[in-house]
Order: C-alpha cells, then structure tokens, then sequence
C-alpha cells in the first residue's frame, strides 16, 4: 500500500470502503466481516464518509448502476448471528503477584511505583488456590482458564507464580481444561535462578520496554532515578537464551504525549528474535495531537513490516495478528474485553475487581476469597457494543465497544466513548482491513 496519502473513508449502511492515492478501494462488511476489493467507479458512487464519525450513510437512490445495486444488496445480506457470535468457553484472570515494583514509570497505572496506593508484599498463595478453583468451576470440559500474572513487578516472587501455576495445571488437567499462563515483567530481575522457577508452567512472557534507552530510560526509570535499561535488556537476553522453554516472548511499549514514535522502536526491536510486539497508547492520556501523531507512526511501522516480511512481518505487530485471525474466523467481536464477564482480577489482598486497571479504586472491589458479589456485575451483562452505544459504527464488532477504563479516564464514564480513541480505533483498523484484503489477493 502507498502510505503517502492519507486514508479516504466511504459508506453504504453496512459496507465502508477505504483507499489511498491511486491504490485500490476496500470495501468491508461491518455485519458479516467480509473485505472485497470494489471499482474506482463504485467508490466514486458511495457517500463520503468521517473517521471521527459513526453515522450511516446511504447510496443515493438515483444511482442505479449495476454495481451500485450490487453492493446494496451485499450490504443488507446478513450471516445468521449464531455463525458470527461464537461462545467461549474460557475465562481471564489477572492476579497481581505484589504491589511492590523497582521501577518508576512515569504513565503507571498502578499508582507510578507500582502499588496502586497499597503497598502489598506479597499475595496470600492458600487465599488464591481456593479462587482459582472456584472460578475454573464455570468452565465447561475443554475450557479454557487464563492467568496473567501482574505487579508490581511479578518477578519479584517467582516461587509464588510457580505455586499458583503448577496447582492450575494439575487442577486444569483433572477437569480436562487447558491452562494457560502470561508474565508481564520489567525484565530487570530476570536470571537464570529465576528462569528455572517459571519455566516449569511454560508461560507466555511480554517484556515492557519502551524502546531504545534514551526512550525508556526516559519512560521506565528505577525508584532511584536511575538508568533500568540495562538490566532489562540483559535479563531480555538471558530470556532469548532460554527461549524453547516458555510460550511465545513479546515486547510491549507505551506511548504517550512525550513518546509517539512507534517506527523508531519498531527499527529497534527488530534486533531481538521475539514471537510479537505490542504498541500500545496509554490509556489516560488525552492529547489528540499525540494520539493523531502515535496512530500515523505506528501505520508507517507497519508499512515497515510489511515492505520487510509481507504477512508474517506484519503480524509480528500484535494488534495485525488479532484482527487478521478475527477476519480469518469472521467471529463478530461484542466485547472488547472479558471484563466482569469472563474477566476478573485479584489484588495483592485477595479482593476481587472486574478489571486489573481498577486495582486502585477500593470501592469497586466485587469479591473477597472466593465469594463473588455477582449482582455488583449484573450491569455489564448486556455487551458492550450495546453499553457503549456503538450500534452505528462500522468498526464495532471488531472493535466490541473499547476498553472501558479507557474511556473512564477520558470522559468520566466507562460507557462513554472519547473521540480520540474511537478516531485511533477506527484509523489502524481501516489499515488492517487493507492490509488484509491485499494478503489475501497473494495467496
């Protein structure tokens, strides 16, 4: 794709179509999840559409063109729900090992030391064993039970993430259930010694850094103001090392008002052999000039990608690899996340929230040990493209309404939606569905 124009955006009801310069026009089935590549003169015909707006818009009646008729009628051909809206038999559970971190981020959600105002050591291991037992009695035999294993910095008691982890396996596996684990680490305490206490549950390990270290010693430096990249980028090392003995390793980054330069640390991760990398804009900040500026850098790292490996290279982008697997399954996405649904999280005091966000709002704690208040989530039955009023936008079921935190921090209101992420949201994957549809044409 020719990255250097702008991205054109045009509507009929269910069908919104994309293009750049001279390229070619995409069109996509918001209801089906269906890209086809449309005529110039087709595209010519449909009604010119608004990235920062969500409303329907029609092919005017006069146009009675065959090709025009044609995608009216592919617009209001829908796929039968059942096929579309798959159920998951599957739950999400994030566990903050500690509240205690050696790091000092400066976009810190847990509180900027990682405590989330309550500096806890250490989570009660005979307090969690009974919830996750709890908890993996709704899955189904064949389920599925997640664990992320957060801070904090988790690292910090790896003989913990080993205790939790090895007592899912085997309770998993006498339920006929996969478990399945992730690490979220800083990376600097990484070592041989504390390798070998986690590799035995096999997890997946996403190592945040920020990029190179006049990046990230910027963003993430230690408690004492020092450098941390150092140490990350050896612990990293010490990891690759070992790489065939964990689940896929990846590389998340933050940015923000002071950091927008996502094709710089993409050229900067290329050094590392990991599975995928995350880009990932914080979710309180409100600049739209930063937000318009990282939404533009991170599709010219794409375009990166995609020169360097074509598909495979693209998909090492994290956010390429879920959407092109959700177009590949044509699953229709009603919520963004799990959360309070098939997502709960406990803080280093065993209480349980319905996100691991919202750690450091006392008052929404929805459980304790493992009693649940069910009717304090009874609000977020409904999906959340519903919730959050999303029914005209052509990007909600593969969005499935955003995250909610997200959304809180910028409006006040976890159900309503700011302009600078719907604009971000809708931008990368108009991106995707391109990008999509051109791979697709090579096969």
């Amino acid at each position: 794709m020719n990255h250097e124009h702008n991205t054109e955006i045009r509507r009929h009801r269910h069908v919104v179509a994309f293009k750049k310069g001279l390229g070619p026009a995409y069109a996509y089935h918001s209801k089906n999840l269906q890209v086809a590549e449309i005529s110039d003169d087709l595209w010519n015909q449909m009604p010119v559409a608004d990235f920062s707006k969500a409303e329907e818009l029609e092919i005017s009646d006069s146009q009675i063109s065959q090709e025009s008729q044609d995608l009216k009628s592919w617009s209001q051909f829908e796929t039968p729900v059942e096929s579309l809206v798959k159920p998951e038999n599957k739950f999400n559970l994030t566990l903050n090992i500690t509240q205690l971190c050696n790091l000092h981020c400066h976009y810190c959600a847990a509180g900027g030391d990682g405590t989330y105002g309550d500096p806890v050591r250490q989570i009660s291991v005979e307090k969690t064993l009974p919830q996750i037992a709890m908890l993996m009695k709704r899955l189904k035999p064949g389920g599925q039970f997640n664990i992320t294993f957060l801070g904090g910095e988790p690292l910090m008691y790896p003989l913990a993430i080993q205790a939790i982890g090895l007592f899912t396996k085997k309770l998993a596996a006498e339920n006929n259930i996969k478990a399945e684990f992730q690490i979220i680490t800083n990376a600097t305490l990484i070592n041989d010694s504390v390798l070998d206490v986690i590799s035995p549950i096999r997890p997946t390990i996403t190592v945040s850094i920020d990029g190179p270290p006049e990046i990230n010693d910027r963003q993430r430096p230690q408690k004492n103001g020092l450098k941390s990249s150092d140490q990350a980028i050896q612990g990293l090392q010490s990891l690759l090392k070992r790489k065939d003995q964990f689940g896929p390793l990846l590389l998340h980054a933050v940015f923000n008002k002071n950091h927008t330069d996502v094709e710089k640390v993409w050229e900067y991760f290329q050094q590392f052999p990991v599975d995928k990398m995350e880009f990932t804009f914080d979710v309180t900040e409100k600049s739209e000039e930063a937000n318009r500026s990282f939404t533009e850098s991170l599709k010219k790292a794409a375009a990166l990608a995609f020169a360097k490996g074509q598909e495979k290279e693209l998909r090492r982008i994290q956010f390429f690899d879920i959407y092109f697997s959700q177009l590949d399954s044509q699953t229709r996405r009603e919520n963004h996340c799990g959360s309070g649904k098939s997502l709960l999280s406990l803080d280093s005091r065993n209480q349980i929230y319905q996100c691991p966000l919202e750690v450091s709002f006392k008052t929404r704690v929805v459980g304790i040990d493992d009693q649940i208040n069910w009717g304090l989530l009874k609000p977020l039955e409904k999906p959340l493209i519903e919730l959050n009023n999303c029914q005209s936008c052509w990007a909600k079921h593969l969005c499935g309404g955003g995250c909610m935190f997200n959304h809180e921090s910028l409006t006040g209101d976890k159900h309503t939606k700011h302009p600078t992420y719907c604009f971000r949201t809708r931008h990368l994957l108009s991106e995707v569905i391109m990008y999509y549809k051109q791979t697709r044409e090579l096969e």
